[in-house]
């Protein structure tokens, strides 16, 4: 390296980029971070084996087409996307679009060029965008399961006020008989116009979530809605908790453009390595916590340590939707029984009105929180998927030409 300028400078920030790559949660202490791997061996901050190996992106393998097809239209039609793409393209015009590609030695950041810092910058960018890519299609995923669950309760409350009404109308034809008192038809009718009225107001819900959908999705209404039309059914979907119990950050779009910004900034600053000797070995004299080798280790750290908590947060979300979906569902066979009796013993006579009131008021309500919770642990396990780095891929970083057919005829770039 001696023929390169600021050979020392270069040499830090190579260290850097391994530091930075070789963290894992086990390292995330100060004091834990070692600097020994060799420069010659160090590849992308992306290891390409073990718990990093990339895993297919999300909503391929979710098992749902629709969600697939509405996910790949947002990303293609999100205007704020569609920039990022044309402003890396022009960008490539001025770089070397290889040294974005993962898999891509670091070190062919640090070269003879003048535009060593710039590149590095360059491939912050592009990982930028993928990290927004990613959740965009988390984004797009949560609305899409909104629909669904509002689509399937708009069902459900339809079916209950047909049901409703015919327990009005069989209390009605009782009352005219002697049989039973007045109050029963003011409870009949009572529950009737209650769950009419969360009708409407479930229609004006999935309205709105339709209209938010269709915004994400970059599709007009009327479209949206022929293709999720019927009754809907909220898919269902949930992470693996089980195979998550070893986290990994390798694969965060976000931490991986931060590497690339420190290493942009420890070119610029020359940083030397006996600042980053002095940084990783505590020595805080020869490396003041001011220092800008310091700064970038703390900074990369913090990041890191609070990607693994999100990811721990996110991780503990599934577990909880899932067995608290997995109760309701108990619940649920219990509370259509009861219903189911309830209505048996009234028509035959043996019941009164208030316990069906009761059973079949609270069957509906499990119904609705079943299907909530099944919402729930389907947006959790996209919330744990992105958080993991399935979201995106390589050929985000490649900058792609924007989508054809499915970008608004007209989009606008500042």
């Amino acid at each position: 390296m001696s023929d390169l300028p600021s050979s020392r400078s270069i040499m830090a920030a190579t260290v850097l980029a391994l530091l930075l790559a070789g963290c894992s949660a086990a390292q995330t202490e100060l004091g834990s971070l070692q600097a020994d791997a060799n420069p010659a061996e160090a590849g992308s901050s992306v290891p390409a084996t073990g718990d990093s190996e990339w895993q297919p992106l999300w909503w391929q393998t979710a098992g749902d087409p629709v969600l697939t097809d509405l996910v790949e239209r947002g990303l293609n039609a999100n205007p704020s996307l569609v920039c990022d793409s044309l402003s890396l393209q022009a960008k490539e015009l001025q770089a070397d679009a290889a040294a974005r590609r993962l898999g891509t030695r670091l070190q062919r950041l640090f070269n003879a060029s003048a535009k060593n810092a710039d590149e590095a910058a360059s491939q912050a960018r592009a990982y930028r965008h993928a990290h927004r890519r990613a959740h965009v299609a988390a984004d797009i995923a949560a609305a899409y399961f909104e629909v669904r669950r509002l689509q399937e309760i708009f069902a459900l409350r339809e079916k209950m006020v047909e049901q409703f009404s015919d327990n009005a109308e069989i209390a009605g034809f009782r009352r005219e008989a002697g049989l039973v008192p007045g109050l029963d038809t003011g409870l009949a009718g009572s529950l009737v116009s209650v769950t009419q009225n969360d009708l409407d107001a479930a229609r004006e819900r999935l309205d709105a979530a339709m209209r938010e959908l269709a915004r994400l999705t970059g599709m007009e209404p009327e479209g949206l809605s022929a293709v999720l039309s019927g009754e809907g059914h909220v898919p269902d979907i949930a992470a693996n908790v089980a195979g998550t119990e070893r986290l990994s950050v390798a694969h965060r779009a976000d931490l991986l453009a931060l590497e690339n910004s420190l290493i942009a900034d420890m070119t610029r600053q020359k940083v030397t390595q006996e600042d980053l000797d002095a940084v990783l070995a505590g020595d805080t004299e020869t490396a003041p916590a001011d220092s800008p080798a310091a700064l970038a280790v703390a900074k990369y750290r913090e990041a890191q340590g609070d990607a693994y908590a999100e990811m721990t947060r996110d991780r503990e979300a599934v577990a909880a939707a899932a067995a608290r979906q997995a109760k309701l569902e108990n619940s649920v066979r219990g509370a259509r029984m009861t219903a189911k009796d309830a209505r048996l013993a009234y028509r035959s006579g043996t019941g009164n009105f208030s316990t069906l009131y009761v059973a079949e008021a609270a069957a509906l309500a499990v119904e609705e929180a079943r299907i909530r919770a099944r919402a729930d642990l389907a947006t959790a396990s996209i919330r744990l998927w992105t958080a993991q780095g399935r979201g995106w891929s390589e050929a985000d970083l490649a900058a792609p030409a924007p989508g054809v057919g499915i970008l608004p005829e007209v989009t606008v770039c500042e």
